[in-house]
């Protein structure tokens, strides 16, 4: 098979999408359907929604098979690594309304909140395990074993260096001294290696050599902090998926990029203040702290600072890439380029 060349990202994916969906769609209504499980997997997929710009925008499952297509690899031998990336991604999101008590997703009640917290957990752990059942339809597609057996050790250590980087992520949440290079690292922790696998995952299913492999993780500890500041500066700037509220990281009492940036420029006293404010309960949080807050990482230029270290870990991205074929280049870095100028 011919490999595609470089391509609109924004127009691939809006060509894929509704393609992932179908796929996504008849995968979880194999089997029986089981009250409290079958359709809350479906919700927490976004599947019931129409709207594409709520349900999900299937970013990483089309980076499979835009990865897999630029190498020469057939894009229907990849969807089902192309499904199992995104239901790992929506088993973690799933997990993580519940770790960070985050009550809203695609502006409508988190999962946890919609079905209950036992509820809530066991559907994650339902689409953590749907997540490897997906992926092995790749040997259904004729996928030779050795082939298969990366995707599941690909899968396998993403979700552990994820599930190492939430850690280090809950464990910041109370310190005050969290230093910028260990932000950085938990964001590559917990973002940088499930951004990659999608791509590392449609390249292996493409046949790509360890070297391309290789790169494709290194661009994805890149990307990963790209990621994480765009939310953060998302977060403040614009309102993320959660009802549009901005501000909900303070509420949270994330140590963000702009927390820890902030804080180590401003005042003592500043200090005490931000801090006071960040420990304190979510619900207790007022409008009025969240400003103050808010005015303090103005004074100190911490958007500003994200978007130049985001822009910095791309650029670091980009030579990465440079010595892979060009179709794979340009397209996984148009792909990141749409990661960091997304709004929402």
């Amino acid at each position: 098979m011919v490999s595609i060349g470089p391509v609109d990202f924004e127009k691939y994916l809006a060509g894929k999408a509704d393609i992932i969906d179908e796929a996504l769609d008849a995968f979880f209504r194999k089997g029986p359907e089981v009250p409290n499980l079958s359709e809350a997997a479906r919700y927490s997929m976004g599947l019931d929604i129409a709207d594409r710009k709520k349900s999900g925008k299937r970013i990483r499952p089309v980076l499979c098979l835009l990865a897999c297509e630029s190498l020469g690899g057939s894009a229907e031998m990849a969807m089902p690594m192309a499904l199992a990336s995104e239901i790992m991604h929506n088993f973690l999101l799933v997990h993580d309304d519940i770790e960070d008590d985050d009550r809203v997703r695609r502006d409508r009640p988190a999962v946890w909140v919609k079905y209950g917290l036992a509820h809530g957990i066991n559907i994650g752990d339902y689409l953590f395990a749907k997540t490897y059942e997906a992926a092995l339809g790749c040997v259904e597609r004729g996928l030779e074993r050795e082939r298969a057996n990366r995707l599941m050790q690909l899968i396998t250590r993403t979700i552990v260096h994820t599930g190492e980087g939430q850690a280090l992520d809950i464990g910041a949440r109370n310190r005050h001294n969290l230093t910028i290079d260990e932000y950085l690292h938990i964001t590559i922790e917990k973002t940088g290696y499930y951004l990659a696998c999608p791509a590392i995952g449609g390249a292996l299913v493409a046949g790509a050599d360890d070297g391309t492999l290789a790169a494709l993780e290194e661009f994805g500890k890149c990307i990963g902090p790209v990621f994480q500041i765009t939310d953060d500066v998302i977060d403040l700037t614009e309102g993320k998926g959660r009802g549009g509220v901005k501000g909900s990281d303070i509420m949270e009492g994330k140590r963000s990029y702009l927390v820890v940036h902030t804080a180590s420029k401003c005042t003592e006293a500043e200090r005490r203040q931000l801090f006071q404010i960040l420990n304190s309960p979510r619900n207790k949080t007022t409008e009025k702290e969240v400003e103050w807050a808010t005015a303090l990482f103005e004074k100190y230029g911490a958007v500003a600072a994200a978007k130049k270290v985001g822009t910095e870990y791309l650029e670091r991205g980009r030579k990465v890439l440079d010595p892979l074929p060009e179709a794979l280049r340009k397209n996984v870095f148009a792909a990141s380029r749409y990661v960091l100028e997304r709004k929402r």
